[in-house]
């Protein structure tokens, strides 16, 4: 079995989920400036809808899968992963069809919901649009996480991260160079899944066939008891086990993620929502570096934990977190010294968004710095745990939206994720470093914050000061200060032990 090392897994994953976050970014630069911010609500309006209905129908099966087949490898077995996604694929299929065609005989009535007064039959006809295309954004997400762990997250990051945001920034560039509406835009957005779910499959099948005449070479017996994991092959029993409550707490995440934008389009208008859009994307645009992270060390955490090696879990988690707060902090650092000039690459209509979007890049900051907690959480069989937090998150930034967004706007959308975005975590970070023994070591973490800081805070601010927030001050800062950090960087590097996590554990994984 081919083995990747983490070090290169970690740059691919960077590498993609860059690509995808730029891609991202054109694309709402695109929307924003072609159709403006009333426009931009709308479509971001739509996205969100569609993203929350994909990432709950895929029912928690993407965390499964990489957890059942991490510990098959890690125990030595073969011949169980083309059961595992069976276990995965065929209630998700189902479901997620049945979804598909209650979205669009009850398109009118959800939109009389979800809009803002005067924009429900546009909702109306977008929630049309989509329901063809539901059963396959919810599918193509669980067969892409089975090519992350059959063909190995260079094939998984192509997919997901290049070709698929490619296509889409090519589909609605496309039909704004026509002339096009947010719902023409919308509808460009869903045509790429199809294609890509087709070549999913095709990329799947060798490596399920391998496996499927591998199936006799394991004698364990197929059990239902859970206490007996570690050594048999999952049931369909224990796959469900682990991930229904999963499937519960993805969509509570999802949900965390679009439902501000969502309330405030309902509650406020679609230009309104359109700004905060385009202020939360820039920011999301920050989380490459823990998405990159995540796809490369998911697997080599979850075989520690299944072997209950807690420290070198520990030692993993510290030193992956160093270097997410060396990659991640300067962007945010940035938005936050120079973030008018950054919005006004949307539209100058946006530029209302910075004060909101300087606290979002401080919240984000402190996520960055709590680490991978989550996947520790899901990979070592908390998933149960990771519900309780996801509920409790869910309903404060319903509660405090509902509340504050009609009282502050765009600020009150923006102070409501910064609660959600502490509580979240130190719920967490509680229940990773007691409850499951993964010790976090924030003190550790204090000189790789400060080089950022120093460089990017106080270095955008002192260009601010010089030079205004006008786009050539911020190409300019960019440059400048990318290459002094670099510098600062390599004369640093024994010191800050960056050499070290090109040397460590090797990832389970098989890649073609």
């Amino acid at each position: 079995m081919a083995r990747e090392r983490l070090a290169r897994s970690g740059l691919i994953s960077l590498a993609g989920s860059a690509f995808a976050a730029l891609a991202a970014l054109v694309l709402t630069a695109i929307v924003a400036g072609t159709v403006g911010a009333s426009g931009t609500g709308v479509f971001f309006q739509a996205v969100g809808i569609f993203t929350i209905l994909t990432q709950v129908l895929r029912l928690g099966t993407n965390s499964g899968i990489v957890r059942f087949i991490s510990e098959q490898r890690a125990f030595g077995r073969a011949g169980a992963e083309w059961r595992i996604l069976l276990y995965a694929l065929v209630p998700v299929a189902i479901v997620s069809g049945l979804v598909s065609l209650a979205v669009w005989i009850y398109a009118d009535a959800l939109a009389v919901w979800l809009a803002a007064p005067g924009e429900t039959d546009a909702l109306a006809d977008l929630l049309r649009t989509m329901a063809p295309f539901v059963a396959c954004g919810a599918l193509i997400g669980v067969l892409q996480i089975a090519s992350r762990m059959l063909r190995g997250v260079t094939t998984f990051t192509m997919l997901q991260s290049i070709l698929l945001p490619a296509s889409r920034l090519l589909t609605v560039w496309g039909v704004f160079l026509v002339g096009a509406t947010a719902w023409t835009a919308f509808q460009a957005w869903l045509w790429p899944l199809p294609f890509w779910l087709l070549i999913t499959i095709v990329i799947l099948a060798a490596p399920l066939a391998r496996d499927f005449r591998r199936r006799h070479e394991s004698m364990a017996p197929v059990t239902d008891n859970a206490e007996g994991a570690a050594d048999n092959h999952p049931s369909f029993t224990r796959f469900w086990r682990f991930s229904a409550p999963r499937s519960v707490s993805s969509g509570l995440e999802t949900a965390l993620e679009w439902s501000d934008i969502l309330i405030v389009a309902a509650l406020a208008s679609p230009a309104v929502a359109g700004v905060y859009a385009v202020a939360t994307r820039a920011v999301r645009a920050g989380g490459v570096v823990d998405k990159a992270m995540r796809v490369a060390v998911s697997p080599t955490i979850s075989a520690h934990l299944a072997r209950g090696e807690t420290a070198a879990s520990s030692l993993l988690h510290t030193r992956v977190v160093r270097t997410m707060i060396l990659l991640n902090w300067p962007f945010y650092l940035l938005l936050i010294s120079m973030g008018p000039a950054v919005l006004a690459i949307f539209g100058e209509e946006f530029v209302i968004g910075w004060g909101p979007m300087a606290l979002l890049a401080a919240a984000m900051m402190f996520q960055t710095a709590a680490g991978m907690l989550q996947s520790i959480l899901l990979q070592g069989g908390r998933s149960t745990w990771q519900l309780y937090n996801k509920s409790i998150a869910l309903t404060i930034s319903i509660g405090a939206n509902l509340v504050l967004v009609p009282l502050l706007g765009l600020w009150g959308a923006a102070i409501t994720w910064t609660i959600v975005v502490l509580v979240d975590n130190l719920i967490a970070a509680v229940q990773v470093h007691r409850g499951m023994k993964v010790h976090l070591r924030p003190s550790a973490l204090l000189s790789h914050a400060l080089i950022p800081v120093i460089v990017f805070g106080a270095g955008g601010f002192a260009f601010s000061a010089w030079g205004g927030t006008s786009l050539v001050v911020l190409l300019l800062a960019v440059i400048v200060l990318c290459a002094l950090y670099a510098a600062v960087l390599w004369v640093l590097r024994r010191r800050l032990g960056i050499q070290n996590l090109w040397r460590m554990i090797p990832v389970i994984g098989r890649h073609a």
